[in-house]
């Protein structure tokens, strides 16, 4: 049995034990370098620059002027497309009216004075659906309408330019004659040959 003089003395030494221990233990944690924080990527100091009120309104002004430039490039785009259907129905019609006078003209010519006058519509309009395409020759109202369709249109250009390059020259050669100068219908045949193979290609064109 330990006495009191034993009960103290152990007690005091795991007492000193634990003092000692606690003691190595706050030097070994005070002589461990401390971690250096994370280092914060780019993703990471993006996100937090745009969660900022500096970054809110940076992103904020980018997108509303990116949203007003792709709107008004909508808008022209569709403003474009609008007026070249309106020049490219303006310039089918006209040029189907002067075909259509022209027709009838010829229909009803006796001589060489009245299919010059129906071949007439060849260089401008006696009755044009719109005014200011009246001095334009069928062959330029023509050309506007292949700059105005989408695709390759060369070869059907070519062809009926060549067309209208006959007529011409069909009433070229009636200037020549005297206006009282009868035409017989192998004449007219030709002409209404020439008239409706551009009509052909006219509507084989834009429809």
């Amino acid at each position: 049995m330990l006495s009191n003089d034993d009960r103290v003395r152990i007690e005091d030494e795991e007492t000193l034990r634990h003092e000692t221990r606690a003691r190595i233990d706050a030097a070994v944690a005070a002589a461990k370098p401390t971690p250096a924080p994370p280092k914060k990527g780019f993703s990471t100091k993006l996100l937090e620059f745009f969660n900022s009120t500096l970054g809110m309104w940076l992103l904020s002004s980018v997108l509303l002027s990116g949203g007003a430039a792709l709107i008004q490039q909508i808008q022209h785009s569709h403003e474009n497309a609008q007026k070249t259907r309106e020049q490219l129905i303006m310039h089918r019609f006209e040029i189907e009216n002067r075909i259509d006078n022209m027709q009838h003209m010829l229909r009803h010519a006796k001589t060489a004075g009245q299919a010059r006058a129906a071949l007439d519509g060849l260089f401008k309009s006696h009755f044009p659906l719109t005014p200011e395409l009246q001095n334009r020759s069928l062959g330029s109202l023509y050309l506007t309408i292949f700059q105005l369709v989408e695709g390759s249109a060369e070869d059907k250009a070519t062809k009926t330019m060549k067309f209208i390059h006959e007529l011409e020259d069909a009433e070229y050669l009636l200037q020549s004659r005297p206006d009282d100068d009868p035409i017989d219908a192998k004449e007219k045949a030709q002409f209404n040959r020439l008239i409706r193979s551009i009509k052909d290609m006219h509507f084989n064109t834009t429809s």
